[in-house]
């Protein structure tokens, strides 16, 4: 469970890290800009970050059914607000995925780290599960 904890907390803080990680400029609300956002397109690489980034946060989904489907797991406080706060984060990051502007370099190196932490969280979830018979 301590190894399943501080996975989870890296990946948390990870994922921190990548949604500081914009720039400094607040975003432009006019008509004009919303128009080209949408007749930008995202890069090849922007796309298989995104898929692989939906292919973790939906292996995350599935590792926290199997702890919802346990009540045992359920009674463990620091899981269960670790696992939110992780499931928060996750939610925070996709909003980087909402326009090709926001997928800087910077930002998508940082996504890129919080995506292997999280495959790493989700391999050691998935192994405390089986060994405790979930």
């Amino acid at each position: 469970m301590k190894k399943l904890l501080v996975l989870m907390m890296a990946l948390a803080m990870t994922l921190s890290i990548a949604a500081c990680g914009g720039s400094d400029s607040a975003p432009a609300t006019s008509p004009s800009t919303s128009a080209q956002v949408e007749n930008t397109e995202f890069t090849a690489e922007q796309q298989a970050l995104a898929q692989d980034f939906m292919s973790m946060a939906e292996e995350f989904d599935a590792i926290a059914d199997r702890v919802n489907a346990s009540p045992e797991l359920l009674e463990n406080e620091e899981l269960v607000t670790a696992m939110n706060d992780l499931s928060s984060e996750i939610i925070k990051a996709d909003e980087y995925f909402a326009s090709p502007e926001t997928l800087t370099p910077e930002i998508m190196g940082a996504l890129t780290v919080a995506i292997e932490v999280g495959r790493s969280f989700i391999a050691e979830a998935s192994t405390a599960l089986e060994e405790a018979g979930h």
